[in-house]
């Protein structure tokens, strides 16, 4: 470091204002419906995009960006046709807007990376430990308080339907029920009556989550 400040987090993440950018909230985005909900978000397309999800059910969520959109998309179990409300805190490492007063830092670059408003990403807790018989689709976790996750895959059942193959996905929700968020896994689709499920394809994966509520 030729120039700069050297900044650390609560949490020991330490920042070079000269050579890092922290990733930072841009924004907290909700949407409601039963089924299937999308959010559509502006973004920049040379930021690093982080969207950390939560919803009111047992809803799993995707992401997919585009040029300068993000969309996350929350998907219901299709037997469940019950109205939920899916809540998106998405971080970036977008150029921080200006306080009316306070402190501003820039990079070399002129882009200002840090203000006395912005509200550092800190503090992912992972759940799970990455291939062992408790992640993936065994994964379970009940935490006080509103947590959010990265959405991600849990794995896949396969089988057959009317002689045909079928798979079915299943994905991580984070159910915040107002006190507790129940952190699992969840299947995307109801099998068809009269299915033969075979053995599952578990990915075996875990969970990155946060608490949300010092977001909000």
């Amino acid at each position: 470091m030729a120039w700069g400040a050297l900044i650390t987090a609560d949490d020991g993440t330490q920042f070079i204002t000269e050579e890092s950018t922290p990733i930072s909230l841009q924004g907290i985005y909700t949407g409601s419906g039963s089924g299937y909900v999308t959010l559509t978000i502006p973004i920049k397309t040379d930021d690093v995009v982080l969207p950390f999800c939560l919803a009111t059910g047992n809803i799993v969520f995707s992401y997919s960006i585009s040029g300068t959109t993000l969309t996350v998309m929350a998907y219901a179990n299709s037997a469940d046709t019950a109205q939920y409300t899916v809540t998106c805190y998405v971080f970036t490492t977008r150029e921080q807007p200006l306080p009316k007063w306070g402190v501003a830092i820039w990079d070399k670059n002129g882009k200002c990376i840090l203000t006395n408003e912005t509200k550092v990403l800190t503090d992912i807790v992972t759940i799970g430990v990455k291939g062992s018989a408790t992640s993936g689709l065994n994964l379970t976790s009940t935490r006080n308080g509103k947590w959010a996750i990265l959405p991600e895959l849990a794995g896949f059942y396969v089988g057959v339907y009317q002689q045909r193959p079928i798979q079915i996905a299943a994905g991580f929700t984070a159910n915040y029920n107002g006190s507790t968020t129940a952190i699992k896994s969840v299947l995307v689709t109801q099998p068809p009556h009269d299915a033969q499920i075979g053995a599952p394809l578990d990915t075996k994966t875990v969970v990155r989550a946060i608490d949300v509520s010092r977001y909000d």
